[in-house]
């Protein structure tokens, strides 16, 4: 199953204003009607589940640390458990109308897609607990029922936007090549900082003494031939890691890329210090095309965007949707 360009769909999510009549009926199961089409708590459990694993990962990650639960976190004064909701809504909008789109068009999966699309969700089964699936309310046919209907809106949406006409090289030229030249460099890094409870403290003036002298150090051994990997076998203490950047990044200090920018492809540079300690960085390409295309890339990504999304909006026209808000508000 490419869920890669499932999650390109899922993206787009956000940008849709979805012209729908929000009618509040009576309670029942259905959920959403589209057409003749009735959707019900079934047909929304899966993507209720791939919230919730966010929201899980979200909370393993950041919620003792900033005190706060996935859902109350607020994005542009919305809540995220609002914001899930409205995600939730659209996609399961979206991918029943491609999908129906696809199969008026004569889109079918094929046995190996199909086989494919089963073997994934006997893993992804074996993956949960038996709690788990559970307290979700999937089993392995509600699974493979969305993901079937994933798959042929997929298969729809990735035929659409080849089809797309996008004049490239003039997407490239709003490009600027200087703006995004990207800098490939690893470095040997000696702190002069310690990090506790997230406090930033600078040591103390004996250990700030061998912090320079160490990097001193390094510094001669790289005069008289040693590399990296040697220096490492060498000197206890000193870091290594790479550090790929375009001067806009904020991920390395200004210092260090003031300094890089000036190297020669495989120069060294001199001691650079900063804020948390002493580099000495080693160019390994000082002019990197990757974030460059990868801008040129992302640019012409979003001008079929674009146009997916006047094309999704003439579809939505074509169909009667109504929302059991109510009901659906009840239950999530």
């Amino acid at each position: 199953m490419k869920r890669k360009h499932i999650s390109l769909i899922a993206l787009l999510l956000i940008i849709f204003s979805l012209p729908l009549s929000l009618l509040a009926c009576s309670k029942n199961e259905v959920i959403v009607e589209i057409d003749d089409t009735k959707l019900s708590l079934d047909d929304f459990l899966y993507d209720i589940y791939l919230i919730e694993h966010e929201r899980d990962l979200w909370n393993n990650k950041f919620k003792e640390s900033l005190g706060i639960d996935y859902f109350d976190y607020e994005y542009d004064g919305t809540s995220m458990k609002q914001l899930a909701k409205n995600t939730i809504m659209t996609k399961v909008i979206l991918y029943e109308i491609l999908s129906d789109q696809a199969k008026k068009k004569g889109y079918t999966l094929s046995d190996e897609e199909i086989n494919t699309i089963d073997e994934n969700v006997d893993k992804l089964i074996a993956s949960i607990s038996d709690v788990q699936l559970k307290e979700s309310k999937m089993n392995r046919d509600i699974l493979i029922k969305a993901n079937n209907k994933l798959a042929l809106a997929d298969k729809y949406y990735l035929a659409l936007i080849r089809d797309f006409e996008v004049n490239e090289e003039s997407i490239q030229s709003t490009v600027d090549s200087d703006v995004y030249r990207e800098y490939k460099t690893e470095c040997l890094y000696v702190p002069t900082t310690e990090i506790s409870n997230k406090n930033i403290s600078p040591l103390d003036e004996d250990e700030l003494d061998k912090a320079y002298d160490k990097i001193r150090f390094i510094k001669q051994l790289i005069l008289k031939g040693s590399d990296f990997e040697e220096i490492l076998g060498l000197v206890e203490g000193a870091i290594h890691y790479e550090r790929n950047f375009i001067l806009s990044d904020n991920t390395a200090e200004g210092e260090y890329k003031e300094a890089a920018k000036e190297l020669a492809n495989g120069a060294y540079s001199d001691v650079i210090t900063t804020q948390f300690g002493h580099y000495i960085i080693h160019m390994l390409d000082n002019n990197s095309p990757s974030r460059y295309e990868m801008a040129i890339e992302s640019a012409i990504k979003d001008e079929k965007t674009n146009q997916f999304k006047i094309h999704y909006d003439k579809l939505l026209e074509e169909y009667e949707i109504t929302i059991n808000t109510e009901y659906w508000d009840s239950i999530y």
